[in-house]
């Protein structure tokens, strides 16, 4: 479940060829043949593979070497350069090509691409991070225009392997094959979207002794499994945590978060106002009624409580809240109006989970909504080492930071979350596994997978568009009986 990096992937492929002795050619001829495979068995027909001037051009050379063997009745290469250009192994997998009776022409600016069924993008690998230009660029605006179904080699053209960031045009693929492992770009949006389907496939690279253990990786259901704790018979409500929401003139988001932590696995849920008329408080609910302009008074009423929701429904009305976040013995998220509070406090710390919108996100930082969402790989890493707290950025493949430099990304999730109340049910699901003692960052990866999972049914059981917040709710205990019942 590992996503790497450029630099990552590199180390590894240089210990597989100086370390083991396994010459690169070989695992060129490895990778190209698992391209053509995945061609072959699901996109048969005419095809076009457009190589570049590297080692991934090599690639795709391999790859039209292999279906022409195959007899397959229309295979072409579309280079950007001559064979006799090429270096290394790339020239010796071109050379092979041409000998074997591959057809292949250099593309020329201006030209339009030959009619495909499949077009294979084997134009630039994991090692460019520049927006493509001149002939290029016109390459892949052709490519992105051409009606063949687009497989990209490793990454698609014109992403940031390791960023997911797109500076420039690239290649709008609807399948890519990742060598050994899978591409962090590929993973992080805005890449994802470019990326289609990924398919990991193994070329022969050793994975196994990369010294640099700091990779990025999938949330996946042993994460929920890890963060929940186990039921026994001798058990009681006080087992499993209270989890303390502070609530202001506005109970619905605070109830939907108590709801989202009661449903995660939490004993109690203690809502903490100031507001004597407040309504749809839960009869499972515990409530507290407190001063408002009383800090002191709202520290003891959430004193008993071992995680903490700030955020949803709390309004405008910040002071009281305050005090509990500088607290070190207070625990818990910050989510919506409590966000709003970190810019007048010191960096709260690991015991807390942020969990911001992109817009969020961009007030908190300093930056432009789109500036965030452009480069959110680096802008969530921002904000943790900022805060020094665990940070979800909330999207498609939401992204997980930790103030030691993790990077999580969530496989969970689909259209049916974005709904009013779908990140306040987030914030009482990492609340309640918190409260049930699971660390920051633990909770926010588990929960992250809950919430999703809980969309994924829901929108199954709804449809993407008429799901509510409150279905979320109703199906975390189904999402919680699915990562169960995936045990080994």
């Amino acid at each position: 479940m590992y996503l790497v990096t450029s630099e990552q992937m590199r180390s590894f492929d240089k210990h597989t060829i100086e370390g083991l002795q396994v010459p690169g050619i070989v695992l060129m001829d490895h990778a190209g043949k698992a391209v053509a495979e995945r061609v072959a068995l699901h996109h048969p027909g005419r095809i076009l593979v457009l190589c570049g001037k590297g080692n991934n051009g090599g690639d795709g050379w391999v790859a039209a070497r292999w279906l022409h063997h195959w007899n397959h009745d229309w295979v072409q290469v579309l280079s950007l350069v001559t064979p006799e250009q090429l270096q290394g192994d790339a020239a010796i997998a071109a050379t092979a090509a041409v000998a074997s009776g591959v057809s292949y022409r250099i593309f020329q600016p201006g030209e339009d691409l030959p009619r495909a069924d499949v077009v294979v993008d084997a134009l630039l690998g994991t090692g460019s991070a520049r927006p493509p230009a001149g002939p290029l660029a016109e390459l892949i605006a052709q490519v992105n225009a051409h009606p063949g179904f687009k497989v990209a080699v490793d990454v698609p053209t014109g992403i940031d392997a390791s960023t997911g960031e797109v500076p420039g045009i690239a290649v709008q693929a609807g399948e890519t094959v990742c060598m050994g492992a899978q591409k962090l770009g590929t993973a992080v949006s805005p890449g994802c979207y470019h990326s289609g389907q990924v398919h990991v496939v193994d070329i022969g690279i050793d994975l196994s002794t990369e010294e640099n253990t700091d990779f990025a990786c999938w949330t996946q259901s042993g994460d929920l499994r890890a963060a929940l704790t186990a039921r026994g018979p001798e058990t009681h409500k006080g087992s499993f945590g209270r989890v303390g929401i502070l609530v202001g003139s506005m109970s619905g988001a605070a109830v939907l978060s108590g709801l989202g932590a009661a449903r995660s696995g939490a004993g109690l849920i203690v809502l903490a106002t100031a507001h004597a008329g407040l309504m749809g408080i839960p009869w499972e609910f515990v409530r507290r009624t407190i001063p408002v302009d009383d800090v002191e008074a709202v520290q003891t009423a959430l004193s008993d409580c071992q995680s903490l929701v700030v955020g949803p429904g709390l309004g405008e009305d910040l002071s009281y809240a305050r005090g509990l976040l500088t607290d070190p013995e207070q625990r818990g998220v910050l989510d919506a109006d409590g966000l709003r509070l970190l810019a007048t406090l010191p960096p709260v710390g690991p015991r807390w989970v942020l969990t911001p919108h992109p817009k969020e996100c961009a007030a908190l930082l300093g930056w432009t909504t789109p500036a965030v969402q452009a480069h959110r790989l680096e802008a969530v890493s921002r904000l943790a080492e900022q805060t020094q707290a665990v940070v979800v950025l909330k999207g498609y493949h939401t992204l997980i930071a930790g103030p030691g430099g993790e990077i999580v990304v969530n496989e969970t999730g689909n259209a049916a979350l974005a709904t009013a109340g779908s990140g306040d049910v987030l914030a009482g699901i990492i609340g309640g596994l918190m409260a049930q003692g699971a660390d920051a960052l633990t909770a926010a990866k588990a929960g992250t997978w809950l919430h999703g999972r809980a969309g994924e049914l829901a929108g199954q059981r709804h449809n993407l568009i008429s799901t509510t917040a409150s279905d979320i709710v109703d199906h975390i205990s189904h999402a919680i009986s699915s990562a169960i019942d995936s045990m080994p």
